[in-house]
């Protein structure tokens, strides 16, 4: 797929900055322009994942337990810089632009034709955040000159004068400026030149080093820490390369001795072999991670580059995950959500699933951070996860939409499972897995209780819709929290069926006593539900208050978090995204048809989708109940969030959830993908937008091809000897003889 772009007006561009960013999960720099920009709102922004500082948090009345402090993803040395001076004249307002982002080859490239007098020169950068060099920003200039001839300056360099975005009237942004490193040490070196830079609050150091050099020898050249200046004659072409190279002290003791080293393999490797490393490394990528539309190309378009800046978002270190806005922008601090788990860790799962181990290895990573916060709220055991962080402790200033949300812990446990339930991975559950669920499942005993009847309750949280807050049983809360009770009972019997069960029992003391207490609460646990509209209510009071007449809120005042107050919505019956119909998404086990849909018509017309994560559940489950005109309208909706910015805010990031739910759109609502103790299985819904669409998962180390079409669907075993599957609720069997199966979908 290739996004280009012929846009230079104002408003194209800052979404741009975003669109046309380049990162590999490690670092991230946006698309700004190399000449600079004197545009006031233009974001320049260079980051790494999970790189922090910590800053104070203030409250006029601050009350026992709220955060002291939280962390901030913090914008880094700027390092874009190529200026072009030809005879000491500024390259500026070019005649012809064009934008590209290839997603085949993972760069981006910006061509610019100027006109100088009689004369025109063409310059191009490509940019590449290395995949498979990870420390790696790479830009290469191309240059040529036509029919103009001078004294050509290119002047690079690392400038450290930098602050974050902010935004007082943006909740979902920083609201006030703060320097947050401080410039330890810095060398010019022959060809370019390193800083160190030192965090204020947290400590942590980042070291960038950045070289340059011009590729041919033959044409005269001045090379210094400053730049390259080059003689210039007309018909030329010739090349310049700018490495720029990350290294800090969260993964490596001495920052600069490990960029500088980088540095050097880097050069020593080439351009071209790094890029066709890049190359390389999408081939395999794709091979996997491809959906294939055909009829839709545009679908198909926008498919790639959603699951694109997926791949370029996500972490796999284990000590970072997927931030609310990835490394595109500075929307939401670069906190890690529950989006992490239940919206974009199912595709590495699928595709990648040493990422999506990596994201849950980060998790347990904080969960001695998720036992103090759990401590801190007033619980005697047991773990409760931040609702967003970064290092492991909570950054929401606001708690009745931020650490009243206890459903996390339920979501992180689900993506636990569903990685056993798609590998099999005794070890992983063994040695991290059974602790976190185990810790989770604790924290569910005892904000919990057991009412006269005998039902067990879990008041005071906040579900996934953000306007209703601090409420008592909670759907989705107490489903998620059911789930995780007894997904960490069944672990525990495996391991000690396997004998496996060593370290979880001494990293926590758990007990076949304790599991049948964990077993009791979720067989005892409350779901409201309302007989007489036959849906499940969202909680104990909401269908109490009196209903938010949608049709008559203005245009202008959506989203309504940004235009009324929070007690105002509160007291209504609106919903700012899938909240119970989401719960049916992911427990649909034990809830009766009539229920699913009465639950979706119910709550569909009450969602503003004011929350990118929302569309994509209801997409989902209108595919489920065979609604296909909804399902595409919401698929359309999702498909193109950011390349359209319906949001409005592109120009702070992607909306990575997002991202993700369109993959979730396609495979978990079209094709009907769910994965459970029982296995894999599918409940097809026949295309009608596209003629026929495909794509591949693994699964127990196997690998399938799935296609569908208006008539039949098949499925291919690429990899492994044997494999059972659910089409439709029939059990399908692969093996090494009968590698591919096709089944009617007219006679289902």
């Amino acid at each position: 797929m290739k996004l280009v772009s012929n846009k230079t007006d104002r408003e194209a561009r800052l979404v741009e900055e975003t669109l046309f960013h380049v990162a590999n999960g490690y670092l991230g720099v946006r698309g700004n322009l190399e000449e600079g920009s004197c545009d006031p709102g233009s974001i320049r922004g260079c980051y790494i994942n999970g790189f922090y500082d910590t800053v104070d948090l203030s409250y006029p009345e601050r009350l026992y337990g709220f955060p002291q402090q939280a962390q901030r993803m913090i914008n880094l040395p700027d390092v874009q810089n190529m200026k072009i001076l030809i005879d000491g004249q500024l390259l500026s307002d070019p005649a012809e632009c064009e934008r590209l982002l290839d997603t085949s080859k993972g760069i981006t490239i910006r061509r610019m034709k100027y006109t100088r007098g009689s004369g025109t020169i063409t310059v191009t950068f490509t940019r590449m955040a290395s995949f498979t060099r990870p420390e790696l920003f790479l830009t290469v200039l191309d240059i040529d000159s036509g029919s103009l001839s001078g004294k050509m300056e290119i002047l690079a360099g690392i400038d450290c004068d930098v602050q974050n975005y902010t935004n007082p009237d943006d909740p979902r942004v920083a609201a006030e400026a703060i320097k947050h490193f401080n410039l330890i040490k810095t060398e010019k070196l022959a060809d370019g030149g390193y800083v160190l830079c030192e965090t204020a609050g947290s400590a942590l150091e980042v070291a960038v080093v950045q070289r340059l050099s011009a590729i041919d020898k033959t044409i005269e050249t001045e090379t210094s820490g400053n730049g390259i200046v080059i003689k210039l004659t007309a018909g030329m072409s010739t090349t310049v390369e700018k490495y720029t190279v990350f290294s800090d002290s969260r993964k490596c003791k001495d920052p600069v001795k490990h960029a500088l080293e980088a540095a050097d393999n880097c050069i020593l490797a080439g351009r071209e072999k790094l890029i066709m490393e890049q190359k390389l490394y999408l081939d395999d990528f794709w091979k996997v991670a491809a959906i294939e539309t055909e009829g839709r190309s545009d679908i198909q378009d926008a498919l790639e580059f959603n699951i694109f800046q997926l791949l370029q978002s996500t972490g796999r270190d284990g000590i970072s995950s997927i931030a609310a806005k990835g490394i595109s922008g500075e929307g939401y601090e670069g906190h890690y959500f529950w989006d992490s788990e239940i919206y974009i860790f199912p595709f590495f799962l699928f595709t990648r699933p040493e990422i999506a181990k990596a994201m849950l290895d980060y998790r347990y990573s904080i969960l001695d951070g998720a036992r103090e916060h759990a401590l801190l709220m007033g619980h005697k055991k047991g773990a409760l996860y931040p609702w967003r962080t970064i290092s492991g402790s909570e950054c929401s200033s606001y708690f009745p939409s931020g650490s009243a949300q206890y459903h996390i812990n339920g979501d992180i446990a689900h993506a636990f499972m569903q990685l056993w339930y798609a590998t099999g991975d005794l070890e992983f559950m063994s040695n991290k897995g059974a602790e976190v669920l185990v810790e989770t499942a604790r924290l569910w005993l005892d904000v919990g209780h057991y009412d006269r009847e005998g039902r067990f309750l879990i008041h005071c949280v906040t579900g996934p819709d953000e306007y209703t807050c601090v409420i008592n049983n909670n759907y989705y809360t107490n489903r998620c929290a059911q789930a995780n009770l007894e997904a960490a009972a069944a672990i525990c019997q495996i391991l000690w069926q396997e004998n496996a069960a060593d370290p979880v029992e001494k990293a926590t003391g758990i007990t076949p006593e304790e599991t049948e207490q964990f077993k009791r609460a979720a067989a005892s646990m409350w779901l409201p539900y309302d007989k007489e509209r036959d849906i499940h209510a969202q909680d104990d009071s909401f269908l109490e208050k009196p209903v938010w007449d949608l049709s008559k809120t203005p245009a202008d005042k959506f989203p309504l978090l940004l235009n009324y107050h929070p007690l105002h919505l509160y007291r209504h019956q609106v919903c700012k995204q899938a909240d119970t119909v989401l719960a049916h998404f992911l427990y649909e086990d034990g809830v009766e048809e009539s229920t699913i849909k009465s639950s979706f018509d119910y709550y569909e017309r009450i969602t503003t989708h004011d929350s990118s994560l929302s569309r994509c559940a209801f997409c989902i489950m209108a595919a489920r109940l065979g609604i296909k005109s909804k399902a595409y309208d919401y698929f359309s909706d999702i498909l193109r969030t950011d390349l359209d910015d319906t949001h409005g805010n592109v120009k702070d990031g992607l909306h990575t959830a997002n991202l993700g739910g369109s993959w979730l759109a396609m495979v978990m609502g079209f094709a009907g993908m769910r994965l459970s103790e029982k296995g894999l299985s599918f409940r097809i819904m026949q295309p009608g937008e596209w003629k026929r669409t495909s794509f591949r998962v693994r699964y127990l180390g196997k690998l399938l091809n799935i296609q569908i079409d208006s008539k039949n669907v098949e499925i291919k075993l690429e990899e492994g000897e044997s494999v059972e599957v659910f089409v439709n609720e029939k059990q399908l069997s692969l093996d090494s003889t009968h590698k591919k199966v096709i089944q009617s979908l007219e006679t289902m």
